[in-house]
């Protein structure tokens, strides 16, 4: 099913997958070992790293304690990065620069049969671009490896549609187990509710065929019993835990303990707004005119409606969630990323459209407006994480570039679309747009300071000795204390905040249990063994710590000390 869309031989050697995959790879090769691990993702590198010292490959751990709350593929692959390129910061991010490569070319690919080569590819440069992409694929997190089972799912499902065969039976359902031993259910809900209603929206009934293939199911109920039983032989109540806790009820937002950090509706899709920057604009009008063209006998076709329902059910499946993240909108970019290329394309194709220069226009007042706006965004970004505070006066130097630097880039942009010189317009909106992912990646790395424990762990690393306790103050969750652990090379105790979090959901064995409580913590600040204790700034510290040596300052936080 091939898009009917002629292009020149010179765009068809230039705008195919090879290429796309080369830019991106130009793009994130040079930054994806600059950063060190964030507090968000350093759990997703420590894990394995636990695992593969202690051998095995069906228990995850966190700072010792057993950690069910996801299942294990992302931690294989990790493994497998660890015992060919060992253990480091770099090489846990190899397995998201290779996902991150796979998401593209796979996004290419259904571009490709649905609205043609050149607006697939353009659909690639934009999803590699925009804010959201490039800043969670810097970051290790399970959601990419969502995000290509499903990619590599549905592009089964057009390549059945088109030649039904066992090989693209066996791709989609694989595709549903990577999905599911990625995060759960929604490796199986997300892909089966677009398919289903793409087969009805199409009027393609026999698609029911490779939705309910005997063969494919059989395929994926082996597959999934064989990891079930021996995860759960390993980890006696892993599944019940997984099915019930983390599936059902964090769904309904009854999760025990309740999550902390869950994002309002509005904060979601005010994010899902920032992540599509700076093409953001386009969106509205893009998703009106993509739908009149996926009218019978117009240019896109039915067939087109697959990049609509995509995004519906995802964006529609957090909209009635009770429990959401910021970043959980990241497999409806795909879809978005290709309605925005086929919208680039077309106004490529029509003489008069004017809606790249407006766009620029728009996107040279936000420029304008930034310095403005950024107390707005740190005030959402620390309602969800307290780290975030501060972020203005750190990012402030940057953003003064970018007020004059992205208005600049518009202003050239709308000119030479005055100048009837459409491809200068969008060449300068793509230059806009690598701008500020580079303005991003800076950003990232200003406020990384905030967000990482790696000074810290480095220092307890040479000043702290094997019988020092470390203690890392009241945080949201203990997997952000992952960071400290990865670059002290130690474990950890973490101390309890006043509403008694965090906590584990499931039972701990007393021996392994790193929480503790406020009382333990003067205890043994008390005692006679040397403590350090790491405290956000943005913690009241007990009465106890009030006039404590201060081993290191740093960004937001401080390395306390009872015996100087």
């Amino acid at each position: 099913m091939e898009h009917p869309l002629s292009q020149s031989p010179a765009e068809s050697r230039l705008m195919n997958g090879a290429t796309l995959a080369l830019v991106c790879l130009g793009l994130y090769l040079p930054l994806f070992w600059q950063l060190p691990l964030w507090r968000s993702e350093a759990m997703y590198a420590l894990i394995p790293q636990e695992m593969l010292a202690a051998g095995s490959w069906l228990t995850p751990t966190l700072n010792g304690a057993p950690y069910l709350d996801k299942p294990q593929l992302l931690y294989w692959l990790q493994l497998l990065s660890y015992k060919l390129l060992g253990v480091s910061e770099w090489s846990a991010r190899v397995p998201t620069l290779a996902i991150t490569v796979g998401e593209v070319w796979l996004t290419y690919l259904i571009g490709r049969r649905l609205v043609g080569q050149i607006a697939a590819w353009l659909g690639g440069v934009i999803l590699l671009t925009c804010i959201g992409f490039f800043v969670l694929h810097l970051l290790i997190l399970t959601d990419h490896l969502v995000t290509l089972s499903l990619l590599a799912a549905l592009y089964g499902l057009l390549r059945w549609e088109a030649q039904p065969g066992f090989r693209w039976t066996a791709l989609f359902f694989l595709a549903l187990v990577a999905g599911f031993l990625s995060k759960g259910f929604i490796g199986f809900v997300f892909p089966g509710m677009i398919g289903l209603l793409y087969a009805w929206q199409v009027g393609e009934r026999r698609l029911l065929r490779l939705l309910f293939s005997p063969g494919g199911i059989i395929l994926a109920a082996i597959l999934l019993l064989a990891w079930g039983v021996a995860t759960e032989s390993a980890n006696p109540g892993f599944l019940k835990f997984q099915i019930v806790n983390e599936q059902i009820m964090r769904f309904l937002g009854r999760r025990s303990p309740p999550d902390v950090n869950s994002f309002t509706l509005a904060g979601f899709y005010v994010f899902l707004g920032i992540w599509l920057m700076p093409w953001t604009f386009i969106l509205p009008d893009a998703l009106y005119r993509f739908w009149q063209a996926t009218r019978p006998g117009r240019e896109v076709g039915a067939a087109g409606r697959l990049l609509l329902i995509w995004a519906v059910v995802i964006l529609g499946f957090f909209t009635l969630s009770s429990n959401r993240l910021e970043y959980y909108s990241l497999p409806a970019l795909p879809a978005l990323a290709l309605i925005l290329g086929w919208r680039i394309k077309r106004y490529l194709d029509t003489p008069g459209d004017r809606l790249i220069p407006w766009t620029l226009l728009a996107l040279g007042l936000l420029g304008l407006s930034l310095l403005v706006l950024l107390p707005f965004l740190e005030q959402v970004c620390v309602d969800n994480r307290r780290e975030f505070s501060g972020m203005v006066s750190l990012i402030s130097p940057l953003a003064r570039q970018a007020t004059w630097f992205i208005p600049a880039v518009a202003l050239t942009g709308v000119l030479a679309a005055r100048l009837r010189r459409p491809h200068l317009a969008v060449a300068a909106y793509g230059v806009l747009a690598v701008a500020v992912a580079w303005f991003t990646f800076q950003t990232m790395a200003v406020l990384t300071p905030l967000q990482c424990d790696q000074t810290a762990g480095e220092y307890l690393r040479r000043a702290a000795s094997p019988q020092d306790l470390v203690i890392m103050g009241p945080i949201e969750e203990f997997e952000y204390g992952a960071s400290l652990e990865f670059y002290a090379r130690r474990r950890i105790l973490m101390v309890k905040g006043p509403d008694g979090l965090p906590q584990f959901p499931y039972p701990v064995p007393p021996a392994l249990d790193y929480l503790i409580t406020p009382e333990r913590l003067q205890e043994l600040w008390q005692g006679p063994r040397k403590v350090f204790l790491l405290l956000d700034n943005a913690t009241p510290p007990e009465f106890f710590l009030r006039d404590a040596a201060v081993a290191l300052t740093l960004p937001g936080r401080r390395l306390l000390v009872n015996r100087p």
